[in-house]
């Protein structure tokens, strides 16, 4: 029993120092590139909303590039455009008032190979931003960058449905080819501030096998309730087998999750095995969403060191979110939240892990069959604190599974008014300190909890 006392302080003290350690290493210092400012007009560009100005854009950008690097302005109209690729040294800026928008058309989203989506490497459309193989890119500026999602949500909605009786509902969107908004793809040193992002067709920004990234000052918006312009899998910012990032002060309203943390799926996944690593996430507002911050499903190559802290969430399904799934894989370990404010949601926390039957698991799209022991994701070395969530319709789901426990979890400062209380099942060392859960119904309930601390 001593040993598993100073085993929880060592876990705390572990966490706290994590914060420090994750506040320093994600200061990403920007590059120096040529001052040199270029207006897409001067090749051609025409800012009416019709016109489309592809090649006019990418000459743009070729030309800072082949020049050592600059800015590409974006300003004075609406701009229409098909996928743009951007190289290293070289900053897109729209500025207050403009906006580049996607056209409609697969053909004009040139098929990436290789790329990954949704966790698995496969030929998919580009997406409408694209930065791949690059060093020192930045998109910037007060205004707004619209990826005409409409154009592809409908058929999805179409294709969901038909395909629902046959199609397992996780495999469904690799069915329905459509372009996330922005992809950062082995990119270092790089970052995206102040627009407004909005409509993407598909996951809004993907940051894959990338380091040095800074998300700051973002608006992310995708509708969820206006009829006849629902989003599709639209997740705001997807961080995916990367590391050293720093997501701050962003506003996100999405279909799906907020911010995900991912790392791949499966056997292909594993295969990569790529984690994503050393993430800070603060002074976000989360509202409409599957979750604020959802760890998964996606978690084969690892996710580790992950901080979130001073964030708050308004009308999200569940701020505080971890989507462990039975074939997925991966460790998940030494992740803290800390100074959330929670309102009008349906769950505070929720950690909600499918049936695990023991068998070796087969992927749902590749059919590989992958080891029980390497397919089953492991959660482990959580922290919880300084949270308060009103109005909410439970406080917490807390809920491993007999062959795939949770491990050493610990919530201290936790205060949460729900209708109910809900429960933690198959946890092992759970410390609460100071959690106060006010219900109507039962108190917190354990099924399960080995070496509960209270």
């Amino acid at each position: 029993m001593i040993y598993k006392r100073t085993y929880f302080i060592a876990i705390v003290l572990l966490m706290s120092g994590l914060c420090c350690a994750l506040a320093q290493k994600n200061n990403t210092v920007r590059k120096k590139v040529s001052v040199q400012e270029v207006d897409i007009r001067k090749f051609g560009a025409v800012g009416d909303s019709v016109t489309i100005n592809t090649k006019a854009v990418q000459k743009a950008i070729d030309y800072c590039a082949q020049k050592g690097g600059g800015a590409v302005l974006i300003a004075g109209g609406v701009y229409s455009s098909g996928a743009i690729f951007l190289k290293s040294n070289v900053e897109l800026k729209i500025t207050k008032g403009a906006k580049l928008r996607g056209v409609a058309g697969l053909e004009h989203y040139p098929v990436l190979k290789n790329t990954r989506v949704a966790g698995i490497e496969m030929d998919w459309p580009s997406a409408f931003i694209n930065a791949i193989n690059a060093d020192n890119v930045h998109i910037s500026g007060e205004g707004t960058i619209d990826g005409s999602g409409y154009y592809w949500w409908q058929d999805y909605w179409i294709k969901r449905d038909s395909l629902k009786r046959t199609v397992l509902p996780d495999l469904i969107d690799w069915y329905v080819p459509r372009p996330r908004l922005i992809l950062f793809d082995k990119v270092s040193n790089a970052g995206i501030s102040g627009l407004k992002l909005m409509n993407s067709g598909f996951w809004t920004v993907h940051i894959c096998y990338s380091k040095s990234i800074e998300l700051l000052d973002l608006n992310i918006y995708n509708p969820v309730l206006d009829e006849g312009k629902k989003a599709a899998s639209t997740d705001g910012i997807d961080l995916d087998s990367s590391r050293d990032i720093l997501v701050r002060n962003c506003t996100i309203s999405v279909d799906d999750d907020c911010i995900a943390v991912k790392s791949g799926r499966g056997s292909d996944g594993l295969r990569i095995n790529i984690p994503t690593e050393n993430v800070v996430i603060e002074d976000c507002l989360f509202q409409k969403g599957h979750g604020g911050v959802s760890m998964g499903t996606e978690t084969a190559g690892g996710v580790r060191n992950i901080l979130i802290r001073n964030c708050r969430a308004d009308g999200n399904n569940a701020a505080i979110k971890f989507k462990p799934r039975p074939g997925r894989g991966g460790v998940i370990e030494n992740i803290t939240h800390e100074g959330w404010d929670i309102r009008n949601g349906d769950v505070a926390i929720d950690y909600a892990l499918r049936k695990v039957t023991g068998e070796d698991y087969i992927d749902e799209w590749q059919k590989i069959k992958v080891p029980f022991e390497n397919a089953t994701p492991k959660y482990r070395n959580i922290t919880i604190r300084n949270v308060t969530a009103a109005n909410m319709k439970k406080a917490i789901t807390f809920l491993g599974w007999p062959l795939a426990h949770a491990e050493n979890i610990v919530l201290q400062d936790v205060s949460i008014q729900a209708q109910e209380a809900g429960s933690f099942e198959y946890v092992d060392n759970l410390l609460l300190k100071n959690v106060n859960v006010e219900s109507k119904g039962k108190a917190l309930e354990f099924f399960n909890v080995v070496n509960l601390k209270r």
